[in-house]
């Protein structure tokens, strides 16, 4: 079992989403000791539009949220390694949005490591400033659990 070590904090970061791709790292080892079995448990992960975008009413683009590289670009959702992905079309309200947790207390552990974030925007004439907020904890996982996480992760890859 997972003992919870802190309560939930958020962990928020901005992106632009360009007609390129704009990737950005949230290193986890900086809350997680690895060597306590600690882990990063994410509990929501929400992404939406700054209120410095240009034309927010005509944005288009599309994030994803992933424990793998995403500099050359985005991973399938059906990947262990993608954690959340979302596209929005405010022109014409088509929002879809899918965010994989684990276990049945809705919440994935991450047992350190690096968050890429991903953010393209697709047919807008202007680059989409936006805002990323992740909602967790960190928490001490027992070994078995530890070593279950540990063995899942290395299996996926």
């Amino acid at each position: 079992m997972a003992s919870a070590k802190t309560r939930d904090f958020e962990v928020f970061e901005t992106i632009t989403a360009t007609n390129t791709g704009a990737v950005k790292t949230i290193d986890l080892n900086t809350f997680v000791n690895v060597a306590e079995m600690e882990a990063f448990g994410v509990e929501s992960i929400s992404v939406g539009i700054d209120p410095s975008t240009a034309a927010p009413e005509a944005s288009l683009f599309v994030a994803q949220v992933a424990l793998e590289d995403l500099s050359t670009g985005f991973i399938s959702h059906a990947s262990y390694d993608s954690i959340y992905l979302t596209f929005q079309d405010m022109l014409t309200s088509a929002f879809e949005e899918s965010l994989s947790l684990g276990d049945v207390k809705e919440i994935r552990y991450i047992p350190g490591g690096q968050l890429q974030i991903r953010a393209d925007r697709l047919t807008s004439a202007a680059d989409v400033d936006l805002y990323l907020r992740i909602t967790g904890k960190i928490a001490k996982l027992s070994a078995s659990d530890y070593m279950s996480l540990a063995l899942t992760n290395s299996l996926s890859n």
